[in-house]
């Protein structure tokens, strides 16, 4: 009898996902004008909604990349343009489309997309607004400049906070988010994209002017404060003391190039560093084929998914112990950890893996393994659409 009623409930919950997924009709806003990792997540996951048959459609910002690239992956996308978080014409529109189309998911990628989608509700007939989902993506404070606590409020009037690492959630609880509303999430990455990807060893190092035998260790990332250039650039007196056989190479774009440059002139650095500039994202994994330790020093990080492109494109890891990276880098299994804005850790780490090829042999495999089981975009997208099954049968 028992089995024939958990057989019986198994078939009920099993028909009701099924029907859920048949009337699941997604609305996503993202309103970056650069593309990062944050909108690389968003395409994941549209394409992911598509290959699986769910109904899906992005607005994004005019000639943003985000926007070009989802109408050349064959998603449903509409240029909708947003002018900061207080652009109540926008906010305007998005009521309309809620009003004129049936959603049930409304999925905010960015703080101003949340603030908009709060904002819509004033111009949306009660019953008619969709569930409310909002990503976090990073570990700053929700609580810092907060007046009046109306971030703590925008976040509490969302039905889900989807955070991409423990730690994210962590910020937001202490900041007081209603821990309930809040669930887990990790970001993933396409692990066959970069195992596709032409090993260009020879060309990489060469187009860097690099000379035959030497090493490379390198940072990808934007040129931003907090993801801790500075202190990459601090240790490259003490790598090439131990290792003149070391050139550290800084790819990206930000702010911060002047003052880092700057930065690079003062200690005399002369071409021991490269700034190598912007890379096309379809250039990364190539790259970190040829780079023989890739360093992470950011000082405030959500998570961190260029953490899994090294670890699947086989590159040994050096990173900061700061926010969701841990959940990534295991100290001494999946990559090393230092204590953030220390250079001369920073320089300890990557010196012991130049020096020991076996550590970074074997750090290479258990990240491998770590990033097949736990980091692709296929696990992130099905644990997605369970946070929006749940919010549909709630």
């Amino acid at each position: 009898m028992l089995l024939a009623c958990s057989a019986d409930y198994f078939q009920d919950h099993l028909w009701q996902n099924l029907h859920l997924r048949l009337v699941m009709r997604t609305l996503h806003i993202d309103t970056e004008l650069t593309w990062r990792g944050g909108e690389q997540q968003v395409l994941y996951t549209l394409e992911g909604l598509r290959q699986r048959n769910l109904y899906a459609t992005l607005l994004a910002q005019p000639g943003s990349p985000l926007l070009e690239r989802a109408q050349a992956s064959g998603i449903n996308v509409r240029a909708f343009p947003i002018h900061g978080e207080a652009d109540l014409a926008a906010a305007w529109r998005l009521a309309h489309i809620l009003r004129r189309e049936e959603f049930q998911i409304l999925h905010c990628h960015t703080p101003h997309a949340h603030a908009i989608a709060i904002a819509a509700r004033w111009f949306t007939r009660q019953g008619r607004f969709p569930k409310l989902v909002v990503a976090r993506r990073v570990d700053f404070s929700v609580a810092q400049r907060d007046y009046f606590g109306l971030s703590r409020r925008k976040y509490n009037r969302a039905d889900c906070v989807i955070s991409v690492s423990q730690a994210v959630r962590d910020v937001l609880v202490r900041d007081g988010v209603d821990p309930h509303k809040i669930v887990l999430v990790r970001e993933g990455i396409d692990v066959a994209r970069i195992d596709a990807a032409p090993d260009r060893h020879d060309q990489v190092r060469h187009s860097l002017g690099l000379r035959e035998g030497e090493k490379l260790v390198a940072n990808i990332a934007a040129l931003t404060d907090h993801k801790g250039q500075r202190y990459l650039v601090e240790a490259v007196p003490a790598i090439r003391a131990a290792r003149p056989d070391a050139r550290v190479v800084i790819f990206g774009e930000g702010e911060l190039r002047g003052a880092l440059e700057a930065q690079a002139r003062a200690l005399g650095l002369g071409d021991t560093l490269i700034f190598a500039g912007f890379r096309p994202p379809d250039e990364i994994p190539s790259i970190l084929k040829a780079v023989d330790v890739f360093v992470f020093p950011s000082i405030l990080e959500g998570l961190g998914t260029s953490l899994f492109d090294a670890m699947a494109a086989g590159t040994p890891i050096v990173a900061s112990r700061v926010g969701g990276i841990p959940e990534l880098v295991r100290d001494g299994q999946t990559g090393l950890l230092v204590t953030p804005r220390d250079p001369q850790a920073l320089a300890r780490a990557v010196v012991r893996l130049l020096d020991s090829p076996e550590l970074a042999r074997q750090l290479r495999e258990s990240a491998r393994r770590f990033v097949q089981a736990e980091g692709t975009h296929h696990r992130m997208v099905e644990e997605t659409i369970r946070v929006y099954e749940q919010l549909l049968r709630g």
